[in-house]
């Protein structure tokens, strides 16, 4: 399994290189695009400023990757293209594909896939996760277009994978690892977080009001509501991050799959996705410190008990892993 690093600027491929990041992902919107679209319509599922800024960034960052013999990845997974912008997106693909040297695209809409097929056929696609590929059937519809690898969505659990591994054949299989949450399937969210993460606010106010208006709630019902509640917005703390928080050590906190490696290497994924392009670059590089020492163990050929311990060590938040609301795969 190799590891999945998201990159924000040239600057950080060589401390996330020698950090252990074996891939890289990134995003970026022209000015082109945003003279024409407006910063408000994002090319990808990052706002624009989470992304390279120009051509000659993206450049140096594949040329810098390129010294560690690691291959750089470019999104344009936004949830779905208009026809209109179709021609853009595959003058942007092929540019980046013959002149910066872009290894592989990752992509969301299907339409945008087939246009890439006819009109780009040598770039390779690795389907977003965005794409909802969580089940048999949907591996096949990708499998028929071609792709190199899958994203799985954050939802799939590991008793999921061996089947979607089987149904994938050579296809290689990409999961989330590290950082960043989704309250819902983000698979299908057809807005974007540019008006505030709505969907993901549990601070409300609200009046407790029976299914029957003229009757009132006992104090048993508004307690089991207020439980309820109460429950909800846990949830949701963990999965914003530990609500954005880093841990006493440094290290960044909130949804993680650490003990989850060994099982995830013997179902056969390929890669890892560390989750968080718009990141500091410090959660970037502890993140990959994280997994890297894990990954040692999981390449040592470590008993799966003893990679559980030690990925529970080095989160040193034992509180947080037995809540079992952190975990990725629970």
């Amino acid at each position: 399994m190799n590891i999945l690093a998201p990159l924000g600027a040239k600057e950080e491929v060589e401390m996330l290189a020698e950090s252990g990041a074996e891939e890289f992902y990134c995003g970026i919107t022209p000015m082109e695009w945003m003279e024409k679209y407006s910063p408000g319509v994002w090319i990808n599922r990052r706002n624009p400023y989470a992304g390279f800024p120009s051509f000659k960034d993206l450049e140096e960052a594949v040329r810098r990757a390129e010294a560690y013999d690691i291959p750089l990845f470019l999104t344009l997974n936004a949830p779905y293209y208009t026809e209109a912008q179709y021609p853009m997106l595959i003058d942007l693909i092929k540019r980046c594909q013959e002149e910066v040297g872009i290894k592989a695209f990752i992509v969301s809409d299907p339409g945008l896939m087939a246009a890439m097929k006819s009109q780009v056929p040598k770039a390779p696609i690795h389907v977003s996760s965005l794409a909802a590929p969580m089940n048999t059937g949907s591996i096949e519809l990708y499998k028929q277009m071609q792709v190199e690898r899958i994203v799985l969505p954050r939802s799939v659990q590991l008793n999921e994978i061996p089947a979607l591994k089987e149904a994938a054949g050579d296809i290689e299989l990409e999961v989330f690892i590290l950082n960043d949450g989704c309250v819902y399937e983000e698979s299908f969210c057809m807005t974007t977080h540019s008006a505030g993460a709505f969907c993901s606010q549990a601070q409300w106010n609200y009046v407790p009001q029976h299914a029957d208006g003229n009757k009132s709630l006992t104090a048993a019902e508004l307690d089991t509501l207020n439980e309820q509640v109460d429950d909800y917005r846990e949830f949701v703390w963990f999965v914003n991050d530990c609500n954005c928080q880093i841990a006493h050590d440094g290290l960044p906190l909130g949804p993680c799959g650490l003990c989850s490696l060994a099982k995830l290497d013997s179902m056969g994924v390929d890669s890892l996705k560390i989750v968080g392009r718009e990141g500091a670059p410090y959660r970037k590089l502890a993140s990959v410190q994280m997994v890297k020492a894990v990954m040692e163990q999981v390449r040592g050929k470590a008993a799966e008990e003893e990679v559980e311990k030690l990925a529970r060590k080095i989160r040193n938040q034992p509180q947080y892993c037995e809540s079992g609301l952190m975990c990725y795969y629970r």
